[in-house]
């Protein structure tokens, strides 16, 4: 299908599987390592407690929350992004419920990383932003501040460990935004 039709499909953009068992098992080899820690004879007891329970409860329960999650959303089928022809819907799994992005709202999409984890920068307008920083509680404002003395932006989008990569995504994304303003103007 061509970009210039009016009526592109949505794009769905789920959580990959693969690489998030990549990241449970690791959580489940450090709760392990944890777990012989806590069994070793000749281990001083703070390294017990700090190093073998301490490891096996927040690498265990990180892994099971982890991999429970995302198994929840791969059944249930639940995207984590939906590219629409005039907005961007972000799954917010805390809430269970999308956080909608208009594309009128939004100057550009741009990728980045901090250290090896990718994401994808919202550039909002100016009135949008203002609104934003407005309806924001005091702790979302400072998060909001402080991403944006990181940045440059005040909202992000994790694109690590999905089923699309993060240049491809932003890249659509970008395309999308643009063929909404030539249709709007």
């Amino acid at each position: 299908m061509k970009q210039t039709d009016k009526n592109i499909k949505e794009i769905r953009i789920y959580h990959s599987l693969w690489k998030i068992i990549l990241l449970t098992v690791g959580c489940f080899a450090f709760a392990a390592g944890g777990y012989f820690i806590l069994h070793d004879a000749n281990t001083s007891w703070p390294t017990k407690v700090f190093g073998g329970i301490g490891s096996m409860i927040f690498f265990g329960c990180g892994g099971m929350f982890m991999c429970m999650m995302t198994l929840y959303n791969i059944i249930t089928r639940i995207p984590f992004l939906i590219i629409y022809d005039d907005r961007l819907d972000i799954y917010e799994q805390r809430k269970r419920t999308y956080r909608t992005i208009y594309f009128k709202d939004v100057v550009q999409f741009r990728q980045f990383s901090i250290y090896s984890n990718k994401y994808i920068a919202i550039d909002y307008c100016t009135k949008p932003l203002m609104r934003k920083m407005e309806e924001s509680s005091c702790l979302t404002k400072r998060v909001m501040k402080f991403n944006a003395s990181v940045t440059g932006a005040i909202e992000s989008i994790p694109v690590q460990n999905l089923t699309m990569r993060g240049k491809e995504i932003c890249n659509t994304l970008n395309n999308r935004m643009k063929i909404w303003k030539s249709q709007c103007n």
